[in-house]
């Protein structure tokens, strides 16, 4: 699944409950998100939630959607990344020109394409260049959206004046960067992005290689010193400029000799104040993989390596060694430096690509034997993209029909991994295929519990309306909005009076957070009220008793009362 070919029912299947989804419409419906950014990495967000204010990141890998929010949920999809999901879809993010978008088009607009297409191509290349001279942000526009090819920049002579310019422009930046944290009024965001910055990079991107190099490491060095003095400048254009900087670089076809200048220069950045922040490390290494293309190279920093106190070491020795196709080494040191999941993935893969079956099970085997001796470590994985090593060995038992292997696996995979109501469903059809489902639910219910909204579903699925009441009534805190929605839209047909006590519950909830938004979702969870009494019990005469002794309450909040009036 991708982002160009998402669809809502998609989110639906992405978000861990459908209590989450509902939420996150909320969210998206309120207007929460802030800094909502599509670029051809993917999605980038903030959202305001209810202890704080979230970053929300979305990108395509290897046909993969990942999600990332540093909220404190503790799912895969949490109701923050619903919510921006939802505004990439619904306000058609996805096809920035499609023929729907061009139907839509005024008759100005129109007039206008019509002017263009008849115009010569001289004529179209002159507004062009008149409009990229004189208009900045056409012409930022215009960098944004041309890619300059290879052969072109290479021909680009020195340009002197332009380099001492952007330099210019990126000191007087981190200039007004120290100013703000002298006055103590800059908020920190490490995710922030630049204008000012982006503005230097895509004009950067026009010069030839040499220009460009001294460009970004003068843009990389300044942002370190800010870094220095106060550890608050956003990352992001950062790492970018890492990767453009070992771009460049590479683009200069230098002998090994020539290039240690540059492996220095990015070794030494390792130890940068700021690479304690954001993926900035990993942005040294792409910077490095760019450059690095010799044998010769890969040997060097391999050596390089081995003198550094640095904890990644390790395995970017083992990368360059797979890059070397140096299989004898690289197994060696792989296999002395086993540690994460990561590791034993790598190494299972590298085995099923030889055509190594049994090493590739073998492999992924041996980290489950890992995690299950590690009796105190749960939730194993988070973080990670991609298909986890108990899923690919789930995969495997599946192919193979080996439903005793397959269920140990799922079980393994509830305890040490993420829960949900499928993974339960397919247990339990294998359990009772087995004849064991009696004395295997104790331990998946058990595995299951510490995540409440999957417990909810469970309830609802398996009819345990009184236990699905009681476990709506004991949660408090983050979840209560999300599994008492869940809990009182499954029960309100059989326990139509203790919906309405849940639902009650989050109305008083919101009105105690005292703002308009807040008034505005109690005012919805009311309306759900009104949909019990009038609806499933026919009793409107006790739905105005409800709403009138609300308004009753709290006469004096006149917000509340406007958003409660129409009910």
């Amino acid at each position: 699944m991708t982002l160009q070919a998402l669809k809502e029912s998609d989110v639906r299947k992405l978000a861990d409950t459908s209590a989450v989804f509902s939420r996150g419409e909320d969210y998206y419906e309120s207007g929460e998100i802030q800094k909502f950014k599509v670029s051809a990495s993917g999605i980038t967000a903030k959202l305001q939630g209810n202890y704080g204010k979230y970053s929300i990141a979305i990108r395509d890998e290897k046909n993969d959607l990942i999600t990332e929010c540093d909220c404190p949920y503790d799912g895969d999809v949490c109701k923050h990344i619903v919510a921006v999901l939802l505004k990439y879809l619904r306000e058609d993010y996805q096809q920035t020109t499609t023929t729907e978008k061009r139907s839509k088009k005024s008759d100005s607009s129109d007039a206008l394409q019509q002017t263009l297409e008849a115009m010569s191509r001289e004529e179209l290349l002159n507004l062009l260049l008149k409009l990229s001279n004189t208009d900045d942000s056409f012409r930022r526009t215009l960098l944004e959206n041309v890619t300059i090819p290879p052969h072109i920049l290479s021909k680009q002579p020195r340009n002197t004046a332009k380099v001492k310019a952007l330099k210019r422009q990126c000191d007087q930046f981190f200039k007004e960067q120290r100013y703000n944290y002298y006055g103590d009024y800059h908020e920190y965001d490490g995710d922030e992005e630049y204008e000012e910055l982006e503005a230097i990079f895509e004009e950067a991107r026009t010069l030839n290689a040499a220009d460009q190099v001294e460009i970004f490491w003068h843009i990389l060095e300044s942002g370190n010193e800010v870094f220095e003095d106060e550890p608050g400048l956003g990352t992001p254009q950062m790492e970018e400029a890492f990767a453009l900087y070992g771009e460049a670089v590479g683009r200069l076809n230098l002998s090994h000799k020539e290039k240690k200048t540059y492996f220095v220069q990015l070794l030494d950045a390792l130890e940068w104040e700021m690479c304690g922040y954001g993926d900035v490390t990993e942005a040294i290494k792409k910077a490095l993989d760019a450059i690095c293309t010799t044998k010769e190279d890969f040997l060097y920093l391999i050596e390089r390596f081995r003198d550094l106190d640095f904890a990644g070491a390790g395995d970017w020795i083992t990368d360059y060694y797979l890059k070397m196709g140096d299989e004898e080494s690289y197994l060696r040191q792989r296999e002395a430096n086993l540690h994460s999941e990561a590791h034993y993935i790598e190494l299972a893969e590298f085995w099923r690509n030889k055509g190594n079956q049994a090493k590739y099970i073998e492999i992924l085997e041996a980290w489950l034997t890992k995690i299950s001796a590690d009796a105190e470590r749960r939730y194993y994985g988070w973080g990670r993209s991609g298909e986890s090593a108990l899923e690919k060995l789930a995969k495997h038992y599946r192919e193979k029909k080996d439903h005793h292997n397959l269920l140990r696996l799922l079980l393994a995979k509830a305890q040490y991994e993420s829960v949900s109501l499928d993974l339960y469903k397919e247990i339990q059809r294998l359990a009772i295929k087995l004849d064991i489902w009696e004395t295997t639910r104790p331990n998946v219910m058990k595995a299951i519990k510490r995540n409440q909204a999957v417990l909810a579903e469970i309830y609802l699925y398996e009819d345990e309306w009184d236990e699905a009441i009681k476990l709506a009534r004991q949660t408090n805190g983050y979840d209560v909005e999300s599994i008492g929605t869940l809990i009182a839209e499954g029960v309100k047909l059989h326990r139509p009076v203790e919906a309405i006590e849940i639902y009650d519950k989050l109305v008083q909830i919101n009105i105690a957070r005292q703002s308009r938004e807040t008034y505005k979702i109690a005012a919805r969870y009311a309306e759900k009220v009104k949909s019990v009494y009038q609806k499933i019990l026919k009793d409107d005469s006790a739905w105005r008793d409800y709403i009138t002794g609300i308004r009753a309450r709290y006469p004096r909040h006149r917000a509340l009362q406007e958003e409660f009036k129409r009910l």
